[in-house]
């Protein structure tokens, strides 16, 4: 009982820590003078630490609750208070970047409109969070009305991601074998039939080689180096599939995967090998990826 109660206390500390570590990120970037919060890049990074935030603290607050500890309740309460401070942080910041972005007017980046559509869900998520006290009068709806009028504007001028489909008179390009008889000039016409030329050989299928995606590796989670997405996109090309294809067998969205591509969204790193091992053990001849 004794050994149990003391894993119980160590796993709780954990969680916590996990908790701190995740939110003096936070403060640190927004705190930063070198983060301009002008660019749809900066309001992902953003984004994401938040994101990755919240996630830890519902897994944290979940687990406290069964925890065989005497310190649990007033774990669970200093979660909820770091929980309400990042809260704040969140809608300040996000509201400083939607504000900028539009006063800047510069051009949006390539799945700009896919990522601010993800914020304006979030914003669905903070007004069952954020309730008005007695002597807030509404200010809190008006404020992620506000918002949402910004994000919308925004989708509105943002580039739409491409789709990338096979195209339906595709076939597998496959190398004529030579030989065999060639049919006998017809007969009949009073002229003699002219041999037909043999035909070039048409121009070698593209060699399929391994991939490797390189990127930076943030907590076990990798934001690839550019040109990933062509490099995947000609590999698709060469194999005869699409970037559906890919998302499915990694049980995402393509827009997802194409936001991974161009390092705009993390992936998990297990999720990176499961990436390089559907895209390199792919089987022509069956047509099925590994």
């Amino acid at each position: 009982m004794i050994a149990d109660n003391h894993a119980h206390n160590q796993e709780a500390n954990e969680l916590v820590t996990r908790i701190e570590q995740r939110a003096l990120l936070i403060f640190r970037f927004t705190e930063s003078a070198e983060e301009k919060r002008n660019s749809v890049s900066g309001f992902r990074k953003f984004a994401t630490m938040v994101d990755d935030f919240h996630q830890a603290a519902e897994t944290a607050e979940g687990r406290l609750s069964v925890l065989k500890t005497g310190r649990r309740d007033e774990l669970r309460r200093y979660v909820t208070q770091v929980r309400a401070k990042i809260l704040k942080i969140e809608i300040d910041v996000k509201q400083s970047y939607l504000e900028n972005l539009i006063e800047a007017r510069t051009a949006l980046p390539y799945g700009a409109r896919e990522f601010f559509a993800s914020r304006l869900k979030r914003l669905e998520e903070l007004s069952s969070l954020l309730v008005d006290g007695p002597e807030a009068d509404g200010t809190a709806g008006t404020l992620l009305e506000h918002m949402r009028k910004m994000l919308e504007h925004l989708m509105a001028q943002a580039p739409q991601l491409e789709v990338f489909e096979r195209a339906a008179d595709w076939r597998p390009q496959h190398r004529a074998v030579s030989g065999g008889s060639r049919p006998a000039p017809a007969a009949g016409t009073g002229t003699q039939a002219v041999a037909q030329k043999p035909r070039r050989a048409v121009d070698k299928k593209p060699e399929i080689r391994p991939i490797r995606l390189t990127g930076r590796d943030e907590w076990g989670r990798v934001f690839l180096d550019k040109g990933s997405f062509e490099l995947i996109n000609d590999a698709c090309k060469a194999r005869g599939i699409t970037l559906d294809n890919i998302a499915s067998k990694l049980s995402i969205t393509r827009v997802a995967l194409t936001l991974i591509l161009n390092g705009q969204d993390p992936i998990a790193r297990n999720m990176l090998d499961v990436l390089h091992r559907v895209i390199n053990n792919f089987n022509e001849n069956t047509g099925e990826m590994g």
